[in-house]
């Protein structure tokens, strides 16, 4: 039977995506907004850079459903179709000239039994589903005025650009590793980034996703409700596994039990993979234990606790990311009640701290706070507890209030920087962490303060999706539960 969640999102999201949905060979996608959200945002990016911009998708042939299209790419256009390039230039008095290039029909699909017969290629097996092609059902469908054969891109590119001093592209940062002595390869964006520029001709190419990721920090009311649905969807995956978690199953079951109520409630996929993990495994950050093919395959223990970070069910291609960290057995330890409830404590101290104009600095020093004050950050302490027994407190009391330090770079995949609170959250479960301004209404980020304590086999995290409003915050998983009564509740339900 389906739960309740399931009747509210129909009513709220899916119902006006569904009216007046145009057949699927023309539509942008069955998750777009009104073709409008995307003219106003792609009007804002031109306002703000005033030069010539390419926005390039996401390549995705052959990619077996892995892959979902460029987040920056369908923030502006909210189309799905591989391998389309988007570009813009200023127009006279204020306007704009937008073209989407697009492949022609089926270009780069992946044919089957063609038998070198083309009438075969649109036979019912091999018939495009949602793809948008050059023409005018691809115009009415998008709100962009032109399109064009992605063939044509290059020998337009000099055209459309003559004269330029500066041409944006929305390209990506970073270094893949290369062993010592080897050049580092270059993803496939950056290798298409560097023929544009040698088609350009000399023009500079300058980044334009800096300012595409800056508009999408803040949420308009559309990402707002997909953001809430794909919270309310994970909650009820949370709770699910708390009712039927006990002593004798797998991490991954558990993992398993979430995703079957995802994908009941509507959620075609997870934002990112499983991160469940039960007792002494827990407190092993998830950054190392993903480097094993069977990164969660513990049979959890009566005692245990249990680790998920993992409230993760995508909706309309926007994320979650809810952590609840609860016992197999269903009741709290004396100690492990003590533990959790420092912890949330310091997440409502930070949560609290959320507001129009406040920093991210507050709220990361109000959880900090809750960790001396309950002393705590002794734990710290290498040199006097030893590398196999000190303690991970995040955010670190040490960091931000003993040694009164600020933000710093963090970057999971190089391992450094020093972990705070969250990040933001919208077309990618992490969306960054770019705190340099106060908070604004409509920036939607976790507030996930954690700790480690190796020497009692104890790992505590409390994650939750917190949205700045006019006057203060909304917690879009507040039905995940958390307090202490609130779990054993739950949990000793059967």
């Amino acid at each position: 039977m389906k739960s309740t969640i399931l009747v509210a999102t129909l009513a709220a999201v899916v119902a006006p995506f569904a009216l007046a949905r145009p057949t699927p060979v023309e539509a942008q996608s069955d998750v777009a907004f009104p073709p409008e959200v995307y003219s106003e945002r792609r009007a804002r990016l031109l306002d703000r850079l005033k030069a010539p911009v390419i926005v390039p998708g996401e390549y995705m042939i052959r990619h077996g459903g892995e892959k979902r299209q460029d987040p920056n790419f369908f923030y502006l256009t909210g189309v799905e179709s591989p391998y389309a390039v988007l570009y813009m230039e200023p127009g006279a008095a204020g306007g704009a000239r937008e073209i989407l290039f697009l492949p022609e029909h089926r270009q780069f699909a992946g044919a089957q039994y063609s038998f070198q017969d083309p009438r075969l290629l649109d036979a019912a097996w091999n018939r495009l589903i949602r793809r948008l092609e050059p023409g005018p059902a691809a115009e009415e469908a998008t709100g962009i005025a032109e399109t064009a054969p992605l063939s044509d891109f290059v020998p337009r590119l000099r055209d459309l650009t003559r004269g330029e001093g500066t041409v944006y592209f929305a390209g990506e940062s970073g270094e893949l590793y290369a062993p010592p002595g080897l050049s580092p390869p270059q993803t496939h964006r950056q290798q298409l980034e560097a023929s544009v520029a040698e088609a350009l001709g000399g023009i500079e190419l300058a980044d334009a996703t800096s300012a595409i990721e800056r508009m999408r920090v803040i949420k308009d009311a559309h990402e707002i409700d997909a953001l809430r649905t794909a919270a309310e969807i994970s909650a009820a995956g949370l709770v699910e596994a708390m009712r039927q978690i006990e002593p004798g199953m797998n991490d991954l079951e558990v993992a398993g039990i979430m995703e079957w109520v995802w994908k009941r409630e509507g959620s075609p996929r997870p934002a990112f993979p499983p991160i469940v993990a039960s007792g002494p495994d827990a407190v092993s950050l998830f950054t190392i234990r993903s480097e094993n093919y069977n990164s969660v395959d513990r049979v959890m223990q009566d005692g245990d606790l249990v680790f998920i970070d993992y409230g993760a069910a995508e909706w309309a291609m926007y994320g979650s990311d809810i952590c609840r960290t609860f016992p197999v057995s269903g009741r709290f330890t004396e100690e492990q009640r003590r533990l959790y409830e420092i912890v949330l404590e310091a997440q409502r101290a930070a949560i609290a701290e959320v507001r129009p104009g406040a920093s991210i600095l507050d709220a990361i020093r109000a959880a900090a706070r809750v960790y001396q004050a309950h002393g705590l950050e002794a734990n710290e302490d290498i040199d006097a507890m030893g590398a196999d027994r000190v303690w991970g407190l995040m955010p670190s009391p040490t960091h931000y209030l003993t040694q009164g330090r600020g933000l710093t770079q963090y970057t999971a995949v190089a391992g450094l920087g020093v972990r705070d609170i969250g990040h933001h959250i919208g077309l990618e479960a992490t969306d960054g962490r770019d705190y340099s301004t106060p908070l604004e209404p409509g920036m939607v980020f976790t507030v996930e303060p954690k700790l480690y304590a190796p020497d009692l086999e104890i790992a505590i995290m409390i994650e939750d999706v917190i949205l700045v409003t006019e006057t203060g915050s909304e917690n879009l998983s507040a039905s995940a539960p958390r307090t202490v009564a609130e779990i054993e509740r739950i949990m000793g339900a059967n």
